[in-house]
């Protein structure tokens, strides 16, 4: 499904069993950049004739496989794949094997994915200037160690991939907590911020920073955490194993 966010931000979003996950196109006056290009080719279909005749740049998030397997859909020339340096190093290992695995498992879904790895990479932070928006990028190491985050200082928009979440976050053996809560703290704090976009779950304001830092922080301290809100089996499921590695770590 494509939505209009505004004359210059489109969101693409896919179903995905029992989650979708959300990718966006962001069009300046001379660039255009697709932030995440979700699982599959034709999952891109929908943006050729929003980008025109402007130059096309692609961000990964990060390298999990519904972020970054739609990219040989983009039926254009491509300017650059800009992700962070340890994005990169994932391309090498962990991506194709994932990718493997679902090929044997579903080879009607993915068997037309072509893995493309970024061209160009950073370690901290890069800038872009696409006319009129400014894309601001910086690593967030938590949900994954190459996570990277945008923001769109004109907007006060946050591109958050996977580093925000509803209802919660998706914790790995080797998330950084320490960081991922220090990074999202100084988020917390930045006042040009008006809107929160995940990948996964609902648009919304800086309330899902607290949200999500309030169930990190549980998680850390082994608080019991409650949820009200009904839940989808993945994220029942998610919630389990995150708590099930609390126990493990803290035992």
């Amino acid at each position: 499904m494509l939505n209009r966010f505004d004359d210059e931000i489109y969101f693409k979003t896919v179903q995905l069993e029992d989650y979708d996950v959300r990718g966006a196109l962001i069009l300046g006056t001379e660039k255009a950049v697709i932030f995440d290009t979700l699982s599959r080719p034709h999952d891109m279909r929908d943006y050729e004739k929003l980008i025109g005749n402007r130059e096309l740049s692609i961000i990964y998030s990060h390298a999990d496989w519904d972020h970054i397997w739609g990219t040989a859909g983009v039926n254009r020339p491509i300017k650059s794949i800009i992700a962070h340096r340890l994005c990169l190093k994932r391309f090498l290992h962990d991506v194709p094997e994932t990718l493997q695995e679902y090929q044997k498992r579903q080879p009607e879904l993915y068997n037309t994915v072509k893995l493309i790895p970024p061209d160009v990479i950073f370690d901290s932070e890069l800038e872009m200037d696409l006319g009129g928006i400014t894309l601001q990028l910086s690593h967030l190491a938590g949900h994954t160690v190459d996570s990277i985050v945008c923001f769109i200082p004109e907007k006060g928009i946050l591109l958050a991939g996977d580093s925000l979440e509803t209802p919660f976050p998706c914790i790995n053996e080797i998330s950084q907590m320490a960081n991922w809560i220090t990074e999202l703290e100084k988020w917390k704090k930045n006042t040009e911020l008006k809107t929160v976009i995940p990948a996964h779950g609902m648009i919304s304001g800086s309330e899902i920073i607290d949200n999500n830092l309030h169930y990190l922080k549980s998680l850390l301290n082994g608080d019991m955490i409650e949820i009200s809100e009904p839940l989808t089996s993945f994220y029942k499921e998610t919630h389990i194993e995150n708590t099930a590695l609390f126990l493990c770590k803290s035992s």
